[in-house]
């Protein structure tokens, strides 16, 4: 199922961003993209949308965390896949 799969590549995102020292700004949008994932049926959180948000953390950390960038970049793909 692909939430299942955007949810549990966002978890792999978070532990790898909790140890590479990131900057807050960094920490901001990652709390951005934590705020966008919620429960289906529920509304949709304000502007950015998640997949906005998401494009911005992944630019963030390519240079710096390229690790992370990459899971960033697996979300961003899952949501292309399923139509978002």
């Amino acid at each position: 199922m692909p939430i299942s799969e955007i949810t549990g590549t966002f978890e792999k995102l978070r532990e790898a961003m909790e140890g590479a020292g990131i900057s807050q700004a960094q920490k901001d949008l990652l709390a951005k993209v934590e705020y966008h994932i919620h429960v289906v049926g529920d509304p949709d959180p304000s502007e950015p949308n998640f997949q906005q948000v998401m494009e911005m953390l992944v630019e963030d950390l390519e240079v710096d965390h390229p690790q992370s960038a990459a899971l960033g970049k697996k979300i961003l793909e899952t949501l292309s896949n399923m139509g978002e």
